[in-house]
């Protein structure tokens, strides 16, 4: 059996114990592996690797004369979209789709009732140690939630809010059956028609050259007056510059973002300042459980790649996702 040269890099979302080490040393003993940090590789390893798991630097990925697959240990591959970011021609690129829906779904809900049960509010309150009660705007098990992108992430949005009672209404690309979960599914094309209908606009749709952008200013004043919006794909989609004056002036009553058009987001950012503005750093994906998430992932593709089998969560180059 031949040697595969494999490569690892480790961080946040990928790093191995000692017991996935051995459980991969046992299935593959062929397997030549290299373990280093995200940030600490050397072009001689990328040079040399077969196999990458994780998101080298896109401009290094030129020296990758030998490299066959690659698996992120993130869902979005947009760095790597650019046809000539790869030597050879016939990479198959693997994503880790499916490892974050759960944990981003319970962070887009913990959002939702955080700012309508003024949660973040009384927290504040504590460091003035004032007791003042406030009335919710709207009851959830009353109110609507848009979810725009229906993949993994969106998925499990949908499966949440439908268990703490919301109407639940699905716009994604292509057409299909109506989930169990959803009570109206429409295509991407209707989005204008549907924005107005929603109390909550959850974004977890890919980034892509057609997503770019998506909400703009016009699409952002078609959003109900009063209504939150929580962004948990890219800053791309969001026009945010427009959404700060939006906020501003109260048209939309509150927005979650996790992600930002610049990340880290700019220290002189008014969003920085907003009361009605929740910013999380790119988090929500976190999990305990994430990098053996991850592992396993990899692993159950090992398995496709060495057997000549098509991978899971391969990545269309045409469709950039």
């Amino acid at each position: 059996m031949r040697t595969v040269e494999t490569l690892f890099l480790t961080g946040t979302h990928f790093n191995p114990d000692e017991a996935e080490l051995a459980k991969l040393k046992t299935a593959y003993p062929y397997l030549s592996l290299t373990v280093t940090g995200l940030k600490t590789y050397t072009l001689d390893q990328l040079a040399k690797a077969e196999i990458i798991v994780g998101t080298p630097d896109p401009k290094d990925l030129k020296v990758a004369k030998n490299l066959k697959w690659m698996q992120t240990q993130s869902s979005g591959v947009t760095q790597f979209m650019t046809p000539d970011v790869f030597t050879n021609g016939e990479i198959i690129l693997t994503n880790a789709k499916g490892t974050y829906g759960r944990q981003i779904a319970d962070h887009v809900i913990g959002s939702i009732i955080a700012f309508n049960h003024n949660l973040l509010t009384y927290h504040d309150q504590m460091k003035q140690n004032l007791w003042k009660a406030y009335f919710p705007q709207i009851d959830i098990w009353n109110s609507t939630i848009l979810i725009i992108g229906f993949g993994d992430i969106g998925q499990n949005i949908a499966i949440r809010a439908k268990a703490h009672g919301m109407k639940v209404i699905v716009v994604k690309r292509t057409a299909m059956e109506l989930p169990e979960c959803v009570d109206e599914i429409y295509t991407i094309d209707k989005l204008d028609s549907v924005l107005p209908k929603a109390d909550y606009v959850a974004v977890c749709v890919a980034a892509t050259a057609e997503t770019e952008n998506m909400l703009n200013e016009d699409r952002l004043k078609l959003m109900k007056k009063g209504s939150m919006l929580i962004n948990v794909g890219r800053g791309s989609l969001v026009d945010e510059q427009a959404l700060i004056t939006l906020l501003e002036n109260g048209y939309i009553g509150s927005a979650a973002l996790d992600v930002t058009q610049t990340e880290p987001l700019g220290e002189d950012s008014r969003l920085w300042s907003l009361e009605n503005v929740l910013i999380t750093p790119h988090a929500s994906g976190f999990s305990y459980n994430d990098p053996h998430f991850v592992f396993d992932l990899f692993f159950e593709n090992l398995g496709h790649y060495l057997g000549g089998e098509t991978l899971k969560n391969q990545v269309d180059f045409s469709r950039k996702y």
